[in-house]
């Protein structure tokens, strides 16, 4: 084992956990960005970790009180580039997350800014009306 590999060995772990799929083609990987979520009594927020994105690489779906973040970088033409002796991210991996939200979220007042590579997602909240309590009579 040459020394560049022994020095990230500690983080394979970390990368094997974050990695939750393998795309078929075996050259793709699929990572699940590091996300932080909160809420107060108006909106739930989700801020998403990812650097290096652009926001034109970067999707949000929102359906049936699922929200589905997906990025991935514009395929490049083929290069002949370095041969990489250690090759932990490139063009040949996307992030995806998914978050089951409450009906509470309005879906038309959902917005989303991109800083720095942070995505962050504000979820206002609409007043849910409680279900009537309706008295069945018994024939």
């Amino acid at each position: 084992m040459n020394n560049l590999q022994f020095a990230f060995r500690p983080f394979l772990h970390t990368l094997a956990n974050e990695v939750f799929e393998r795309q078929s083609n075996e050259t793709e990987l699929t990572y699940k960005p590091a996300a932080n979520v909160s809420e107060d009594e108006n909106k739930y927020n989700i801020e998403l970790a990812l650097p290096g994105f652009s926001k034109e690489e970067v999707s949000i779906k929102f359906e049936e009180e699922v929200l589905t973040v997906t990025a991935g970088h514009q395929p490049k033409e083929e290069v002949k580039g370095p041969k990489y002796t250690w090759n932990e991210f490139g063009f040949k991996s996307k992030y995806e997350r998914s978050f089951q939200l409450p009906e509470t979220v309005d879906a038309d007042t959902i917005s989303a800014a991109f800083v720095n590579g942070i995505l962050n997602i504000s979820l206002p909240k609409k007043e849910v009306q409680p279900s009537a309590v309706k008295q069945i009579t018994i024939a």
